[in-house]
């Protein structure tokens, strides 16, 4: 069975997803720059878009990484492959959860509760 080496042929397939997750962070940090109250969800956009990009860019070396542990360790490399892909998976879960409750605290448009302090005369004052 032939592998291909890490090169630009394995990297090809990832580029698209490579440019959504680069583009969820350019879109992030433009947010982010507007925001003058409720910055949480374009960090969270921000955090969960650069893990996800950060995890596809490392899914780049997984063969080579996998190689290299099993030269060193004598293990053998189908449970190498399973424990790292589980790690990678912990990582994108991570970067999916930080974007869906970045979705939930845009779309609910809460107030943190930090903005408010205790009324005053039926008033609320912001700090």
């Amino acid at each position: 069975m032939f592998v291909p080496e890490p090169g630009l042929a394995t990297l090809l397939p990832l580029i698209p997803l490579l440019l959504v997750h680069l583009t969820g962070i350019v879109v992030a940090v433009v947010l982010l720059g507007r925001q003058d109250r409720r910055r949480e969800p374009a960090l969270l956009a921000l955090a969960g878009f650069t893990l996800l990009f950060l995890v596809t860019l490392a899914n780049f070396a997984r063969r080579p990484l996998i190689v290299q542990l099993a030269r060193q360790t004598g293990a053998r490399i189908v449970p190498l492959n399973t424990a790292i892909s589980c790690c990678y998976s912990v990582f994108q879960v991570a970067g999916g959860l930080c974007l869906i409750v970045a979705i939930w605290q845009a779309v609910t448009g809460a107030e943190p509760p930090e903005m408010a302090t205790e009324p005053k005369g039926g008033i609320l004052e912001e700090r």
